[in-house]
């Protein structure tokens, strides 16, 4: 059974939702469909924030942590 839900829209979510429609040839309904069931869907961490990786560079860690880290771990 489909449902109508009604939602409010300030003036630029609207030009946006109704630009982003046209430019995917779809219409609004559609795009608001697929949106709502893309943030719906239970996604591991890895892919949504795989597009992430490596972006940050980080300085090798040649700091003794690594050495006190690995001699407190007794198990």
């Amino acid at each position: 059974m489909d449902k109508t839900l009604t939602i409010r829209l300030d003036k630029n979510q609207d030009e946006a939702l109704t630009q982003r429609a046209i430019a995917l040839g779809k219409t609004r309904s559609e795009l608001v469909r697929e949106l709502i069931d893309k943030a719906l869907t239970d996604q591991p961490i890895g892919r949504r924030a795989g597009h992430l990786k490596g972006r940050v560079a980080l300085p090798s860690a040649k700091s003794g942590w690594r050495r006190d880290l690995k001699d407190r771990n007794w198990r």
